[in-house]
């Protein structure tokens, strides 16, 4: 039997008194029927009200759509059986955080189809933001400046406090015959929402979810972000508390950004580009010496390797990294006729050379994690790392004796 909906006759209804109908146990979990319920279940592209019945948590709210039951999940099955009264409690700052962003949506989705045409082919909910996914009839693209400006009136709506009234309908002609911006799909017992004067509305459009009583309660309309998707374009939007917080957030983060650059907040970018710009000027610098630096050693390793009598050359690094190293390997690889160390002190790390014979992948494979490193490398380079400088210089120690 079809749950009456409470919510549809006082959407700020918070508690109320419920007869259960139906108890039943649904994939391991407790689910209640009741003649009538506060709680609007997931549906429209809106989540569920949660809260409590009969004192157990309401974890889940669906409804069955061949029956047109709402089953209420419960967290504890005690006190449920049919005919007995148990008492509801809305989950209220989830109810009315849910009423600002679905008004918000219709709101926002109204301006931009009565100001440039656009459609609205998806909507979700989620926690704290909205998704919603627009597309132009035509294809051409949602500027930026189309944005802010629907945006800005989607607020001028919220700020003129207009009233926000469902009438619901037997037939979809019925419904069909008001200034539906969105094509109708289900035939019967449909609710057109309007948002301001019904002959003359700023959105109209069939939905099931629950808004506020007048435009003013959503508060704030604020558009976060736009990206392609599929053709559309998505954006991600927050309304109502949420808009709220999320402003306060972003205005904290810009204070503390402009308070570390000594600028004022409306020329944070300004700063930040500057910033930018000479920051990569520094970059460019250090990668200048870097080379001049790799190239110097490169020098030195060719001048000193010759003359080096031993089993196993061994080259410290203080301050080139074992990228740098091995790429210098590289670039030197004809020089390492005997086996040869480069041993990175800031990264704990070895790279090996040989011309092949003996195998340095090899002998890293064999001997690096007798000192807890790990690594490899090919017949002629290979790197072992460590998390220990004196384990590094142990295995060099172990390689040179092996080799002798």
């Amino acid at each position: 039997m079809a749950t009456e909906r409470l919510y549809q006759k006082d959407v700020y209804l918070k508690e109320a008194d419920l007869t259960v109908s139906e108890v039943r146990e649904h994939k391991g979990r407790i689910q209640v029927a009741c003649g009538s319920t506060l709680f609007f279940p997931e549906g429209g592209g809106q989540p569920c009200d949660l809260g409590t019945l009969g004192g157990a948590a309401v974890l889940d709210v669906k409804e069955d759509k061949e029956t047109g039951t709402v089953w209420h999940t419960v967290a504890d099955a005690a006190g449920f059986e049919p005919g007995r009264t148990v008492h509801a409690v809305l989950d209220w700052t989830r109810r009315f955080d849910h009423m600002q962003m679905h008004c918000g949506e219709h709101i926002l989705s109204g301006r931009f189809h009565e100001m440039y045409g656009v459609e609205n082919r998806g909507f979700h909910m989620g926690e704290d933001y909205m998704t919603i996914d627009m597309a132009a009839p035509d294809g051409s693209p949602i500027t930026e400046e189309m944005i802010r400006a629907a945006e800005l009136a989607a607020n001028e709506v919220v700020w003129a406090d207009v009233p926000v009234t469902t009438i619901w309908f037997d037939t979809a002609e019925q419904a069909k015959s008001q200034p539906v911006r969105k094509e109708i799909k289900f035939g019967e017992d449909i609710s057109v929402v309007f948002i301001g004067d019904p002959a003359h509305p700023a959105d109209c459009c069939a939905c099931c979810g629950t808004h506020p009583a007048t435009s003013g309660q959503v508060g704030l309309i604020s558009v976060l972000k736009a990206e392609n998707y599929k053709g559309m374009t998505r954006m991600t939007i927050k309304a109502g508390r949420y808009a709220l917080l999320e402003s306060v957030l972003r205005s904290k983060i810009a204070s503390q950004l402009a308070q570390k650059y000594s600028c004022e907040v409306i020329t944070l970018v300004e700063r930040e580009s500057a910033n930018d710009a000479k920051n990569d000027e520094v970059r460019r610098e250090l990668s200048e010496l870097k080379s001049a630096l790799a190239k110097a050693e490169e020098e030195k390793l060719r001048e000193a390797l010759p003359g080096f009598d031993g089993s196993l050359a061994v080259f410290r690094y203080p301050l080139m990294s074992a990228d740098d190293l091995q790429s210098m390997a590289r670039k030197a690889e004809d020089i390492f006729t005997k086996p040869a160390a480069l041993y990175s002190e800031k990264d704990k790390t070895v790279v090996l050379a040989t011309p092949g014979t003996p195998a340095a992948g090899q002998l890293v494979k064999e001997y690096a994690g007798m000192y807890g490193g790990k690594g490899g490398g090919s017949k002629t380079l290979a790197r072992a790392i460590f998390s220990k400088k004196v384990d590094a210089e142990l295995f060099m120690d172990l390689i040179e004796k092996h080799l002798r």
